[in-house]
């Protein structure tokens, strides 16, 4: 996976706040208030060591079995090669394909091709990164593929097209859950413009 897909949208959804007092409490804090809107936490299919893309590696929380209960799932991207090879795992598509009536799945940049295996795209407009658009719509030929969007959302269903897009993603679902008011304010807290 690329860093970006899965760091942006945590850092977004770990510092969004219920109003503005806590925002500015969180700012000042060593560690983030227990009272904010969501808990992010990191999956993987055994809960073992991530090497990304680029060589970071990162530590899951939890392997897919031990997962807690989730609202919000999101399947990040990286180098194509990597996607379709995950989206080869048997394991990992039935266990998205499980979730499928939580409140929001998502995918940021080539995630889509991972959450295009599980049938869960069919008959749904997405995006992916824009290098990416025609191999999408050719490989799951029953979803409507969009470009010029950073964010497409059909149903329960919310894609991001590029590595910085999951950002978006995650002020799309802060705004979609808790307002524009909270969104913008969670956006101005991390310097980027909606």
């Amino acid at each position: 996976m690329d860093i970006l897909d899965f760091a942006g949208p945590a850092e977004v959804l770990s510092l969004t706040s219920n109003n503005k007092t806590e925002q500015t409490l969180t700012l000042y804090k060593k560690h983030l208030l227990p009272t904010r809107p969501f808990k992010v936490f990191t999956l993987s299919e055994t809960g073992l060591e991530i090497k990304t893309h680029s060589g970071v590696k990162v530590v899951p929380d939890y392997s897919i079995a031990e997962s807690p209960e989730i609202d919000i799932l999101i399947v990040p991207g990286g180098p194509l090669r990597a996607v379709q090879s995950m989206a080869k795992n048997q394991k990992i598509i039935k266990w998205i394909a499980k979730h499928k009536s939580i409140e929001y799945i998502c995918s940021v940049c080539t995630g889509a091709y991972i959450l295009g295996e599980t049938g869960l795209l069919n008959g749904k407009k997405v995006t992916t990164h824009h290098l990416a658009l025609k191999l999408l719509q050719d490989k799951y030929p029953e979803t409507q593929v969009l470009s010029e969007r950073k964010v497409v959302q059909d149903g329960n269903i919310i894609t991001s097209g590029g590595v910085s897009s999951g950002i978006n993603l995650a002020l799309h679902i802060v705004e979609q859950l808790l307002g524009e008011t909270t969104a913008e304010r969670t956006a101005k807290t991390i310097e980027f413009s909606i």
